[in-house]
């Protein structure tokens, strides 16, 4: 049975680590190699994988100073000993399934990269990520990037798939980026050619107020629009009929951004603000034909382009009713 390593980067996570590890630690598949990078916690998150160290000998911990989540990832993948690879973020946790299912998978297809859907947690609510969860199907690089584009049925995450070791190993992520997941996954396809997928959501990805992707605007936000930049790139020269999904991308980044702009009180006087609004509005009526958005982003589209101010009221309103973020 081939050895799995799960490399598991943590900072400042001690309300939510422990149910993270437990979730790894009972996993059906058993033989595992279980990597704590600890990347310089000043909370007690680092006693507390030491804490495991002593109660399973399937971890390791690795303490280092901080460099970040890509940096700790990287420093995972360089001690990793197994034959496959899996990264789990230490504020979420797995279904005990999760590793088996993927593994399984990826042996029985002979696939480089095996993928299992997501769930997404809120304070009030689980919603999966794909309202289907009973698909199954083998893909190539260019059909496995362009549902990772779509995002429903191939997440956007890279902590639901697993990885060939020799694959990972040519990989890493890039430092002091967020959204890295997404600049990892570019430099995936280029190498991956055969992906296994299956939307069961066995990964509980928690959205709290507090990380990198819920907070308000900062100028590192703007790294979204880089990497589906990059996509859209890459996409005219290889792929240029998957156009419109590398449109629906690049215009979403163009909305996260936005939105986490309009939390701040004086969004108006934020330097990047007038690109961010002007190309909105520029393409909100290509954006309202785009039927990969959904119905209420289309309309929230032109609504934008009418009234910024509106657009900010019903986001708001929105954000508030249905999130339930913590």
């Amino acid at each position: 049975m081939d050895k799995i390593s799960v490399i598991v980067p943590v900072y400042n996570v001690r309300k939510y680590l422990k149910k993270a590890i437990y979730s790894i630690i009972n996993q059906k598949y058993r033989n595992l190699e279980i990597i704590l990078v600890d990347d310089g916690s000043t909370d007690g998150s680092g006693e507390i994988c030491d804490e495991f160290k002593e109660i399973d000998d399937r971890i390791v911990v690795y303490h280092k100073e901080n460099g970040g989540q890509s940096s700790a990832r990287n420093y995972g993948i360089q001690k990793a000993i197994g034959d496959y690879i899996i990264f789990i973020d230490s504020d979420d946790y797995i279904h005990p399934e999760m590793i088996l299912s993927l593994y399984e998978e990826i042996k029985k297809s002979k696939a480089d990269v095996s993928v299992c859907g997501i769930m997404n947690v809120y304070n009030t609510k689980e919603v999966p990520q794909c309202n289907n969860t009973e698909l199954q199907f083998i893909c190539t690089e260019k059909e496995f990037l362009k549902e990772l584009l779509i995002g429903e049925k191939v997440p956007g995450s890279i902590c639901n798939k697993l990885l060939k070791k020799e694959i990972a190993e040519k990989l890493s992520f890039p430092e002091g980026k967020i959204y890295e997941d997404a600049f990892y996954h570019l430099d995936l396809i280029k190498i991956a050619k055969t992906y296994v997928v299956t939307t069961k959501p066995y990964y509980y990805y928690y959205h709290r107020s507090n990380s990198s992707t819920t907070e308000k605007y900062n100028s590192k936000r703007l790294d979204a629009i880089e990497v589906y930049a990059k996509y859209a790139k890459y996409i005219e020269k290889e792929y240029p009929d998957l156009k419109q999904e590398a449109f629906f991308r690049l215009s979403h980044s163009y909305f996260v951004v936005l939105d986490s702009m309009l939390l701040v009180d004086n969004y108006k006087k934020l330097e990047d603000y007038p690109s961010v609004i002007n190309f909105l509005k520029k393409n909100a009526f290509r954006i309202f034909k785009n039927s990969i958005f959904r119905k209420g982003r289309r309309i929230a589209a032109l609504a934008l382009k009418i009234n910024v101010s509106f657009y900010r009221k019903l986001m708001l309103e929105d954000l508030k009713r249905n999130k339930g973020i913590n």
